[in-house]
């Protein structure tokens, strides 16, 4: 009977042991937080306290509501954009491990907790989480991989004068890809270049207003930067995405991240018309006035996606990160916009492209010349906006309708089209989660993302799913 009463006695102790471990860092931290409150730093963890189980609950905190100075209703909505809180832990304060990574609403001022349940008893526990400020617009990808980036340069020597430059034949390119969790001490990618979303003359038009550039600059996305891709041998099928014109390759970073985090390595590239342009040398920032509009763009988008999957080959070849898993027999396109037009024309040519998925999608006989004519005879899906701004710049969310109904009126088989209720037409791409927010939006913009991961599950990965039930999706017609 003596040894369960001393087994008893030494858990007892164990536990005590691990609650008084718990409180002294406790007070360590309350009292950092307390110095740095004072100091207007960024997060920062307020206390630990230890269940009767031995659970550990971890406390943080901090703002980041007041960051920018805004008008009344940019204000609004950046309150509802997020900041993202990680946790790191260790046994020992050498070796750390990423724990938690979660979302708090720019406008909750609820303190934020988080319970770990890997503690044991007589186990030492400590915890760090950076002070960065982390601002993202977007929820977290629903997917079961972490996101990876990683950004090349393509090169096309048939073509030069590039962005204004004589001797130029380059442009850029952005790959999303699944990865494994984040690492301890890593941090998001930021959501793009500064000169990008700073740009005065585009954002006159088309874009970021100025106030806008400034928030989108210190944005951060879920991707990490060249990390490797998921764990294994698995290839992944591949996307190859177009923007709208005088749009950018980050303007739909929120859709394809989410793709990617359902396994799918997703490529896209700046174009001729891209109103901004970043090259890592001494290239620098380039820029288009969007009012020098250019009939020869469109074949000229079309040449930049042959470009594109000609490097992507390569890259599974050689590419210190990609090589070895891409599943360049299963490959999709898609596009918004003026890209819709790029990618059905695309899909069209290249036998390559198994099949496209077109957002609200901008089809003329100078981006899609074949589309207005002949159709597409491939699977697609082909979604439009309900709602109409920006009345002097776009065309009218039925303007948009007729293009897609043509389009579906020539298909002869495999061709899906649906409308997404308070979808405006920049809800298809990034600013319908910031400057284009509603208190709809963000739905329909999930609506989006669910149309596209469904079409592209069911013909690149073979997946047998119903189309999605989202409240938004609307006037489903199939053949």
């Amino acid at each position: 009977m003596a040894r369960p009463k001393n087994d008893k006695r030494s858990k007892r102790n164990s536990a005590l042991k691990m609650k008084y471990l718990y409180k002294i860092l406790h007070l360590l931290l309350l009292t950092s937080s307390m110095t740095t409150a004072r100091a207007q730093v960024g997060h920062h963890l307020t206390g630990i306290s230890v269940g009767t189980n031995a659970t550990a609950t971890v406390q943080l905190d901090g703002s980041v509501s007041n960051l920018f100075s805004l008008t009344a209703s940019m204000r609004s909505q950046y309150l509802q954009m997020f900041d993202i809180y990680l946790i790191d832990a260790s046994p020992e304060l050498t070796q750390w491990t990423r724990q938690a990574a979660f979302l708090r609403e720019n406008n909750d001022p609820t303190p934020l907790s988080w319970q770990d349940t890997n503690t044991g008893l007589g186990t030492a526990r400590f915890y760090r989480t950076p002070t960065n400020y982390l601002v993202t617009p977007f929820s977290k990808p629903t997917g079961p991989y972490a996101v990876g980036k990683v950004v090349r340069i393509l090169t096309d020597p048939t073509r030069s004068y590039r962005y204004g430059i004589p001797t130029n034949s380059s442009f850029m390119s952005t790959i999303w890809y699944p990865a494994d969790p984040p690492a301890a001490r890593s941090l998001p990618a930021p959501y793009t270049d500064p000169a990008v979303v700073k740009d005065v003359a585009y954002s006159s038009q088309f874009g970021w207003p100025s106030q806008w550039g400034a928030v989108m600059a210190a944005c951060v996305t879920f991707a990490q930067t060249n990390v490797p891709v998921a764990s294994g041998t698995k290839r992944f099928p591949v996307i190859v995405h177009s923007h709208g014109i005088s749009g950018d390759r980050t303007q739909n970073s929120q859709n394809l991240s989410e793709l990617a985090s359902h396994g799918y390595i997703v490529a896209a590239v700046d174009h001729e018309d891209c109103h901004c342009t970043v090259f890592p040398d001494a290239r620098g920032a380039r820029y288009v006035s969007p009012d020098l509009y250019n009939p020869a763009w469109g074949q000229s988008r079309t040449n930049d996606m042959e470009v594109l999957l000609k490097a992507l080959t390569e890259f599974d070849s050689v590419d210190p990160i990609l090589a070895g898993r891409l599943d360049l027999n299963s490959i999709g396109a898609m596009g918004k916009s003026w890209g819709g037009g790029t990618a059905g024309e695309l899909c069209r040519n290249d036998s390559r492209i198994k099949c496209a998925v077109l957002l609200d999608p901008a089809i003329f006989t100078d981006n899609g010349p074949n589309l207005v004519a002949v159709g597409l005879q491939k699977p697609f899906l082909t979604m439009n906006s309900t709602v109409w701004v920006h009345t002097n710049l776009l065309p009218s969310p039925s303007d948009f309708a007729l293009m897609s109904s043509n389009l579906f009126y020539l298909a002869t088989t495999n061709a899906t089209w649906f409308k997404v209720a308070n979808a405006a037409h920049l809800t298809f791409s990034d600013p319908g989660w910031t400057m284009d927010m509603t208190p709809t939006s963000r739905s329909a913009a999930l609506a989006i993302d669910a149309g596209t991961l469904w079409f592209f599950d069911t013909n690149l990965k073979g997946e047998t799913t119903p189309i999605p039930t989202n409240a938004e999706i609307i006037n489903v017609q199939q053949k």
